[in-house]
């Protein structure tokens, strides 16, 4: 069976609801899926950035909210803004265990 690679960035906002249809939409098409996390942060860094340009750029970062409600509503998902924005990925999993049992999740997830 052929397979796509999805990648993606656990703290990013746009991935979550790209990671919660991509199994299913990959099983229509018949193909398979490989999980493949990154980080932004230090692409961030290297363009000068020390936060997300969501909140560098006050007026992208409202709209990013509108649009991923819209977004979120349209494909029936739950959204729960974080108490803090952003949160990085190493922070969420990388360098500990919890990383494993986060991609396990994701290969295993039951349809939404």
């Amino acid at each position: 069976m052929a397979g796509v690679e999805f990648w993606f960035e656990f703290a990013s906002t746009y991935s979550y609801p790209a990671a919660m249809r991509v199994e299913a939409r990959a099983r229509a098409a018949g193909v398979t899926v490989e999980w493949q996390p990154l980080l932004l942060g230090p692409i961030f860094q290297a363009q000068g950035w020390n936060d997300s340009p969501f909140n560098i750029y006050p007026a992208k970062g409202r709209y990013m909210w509108r649009d991923l409600e819209r977004v979120c509503t349209g494909l029936g998902l739950p959204l729960r803004r974080p108490s803090r924005f952003p949160r990085g990925s190493e922070e969420i999993f990388w360098g500990n265990e919890r990383l494993d049992d986060a991609l396990a999740w994701c290969a295993r997830r039951p349809e939404a």
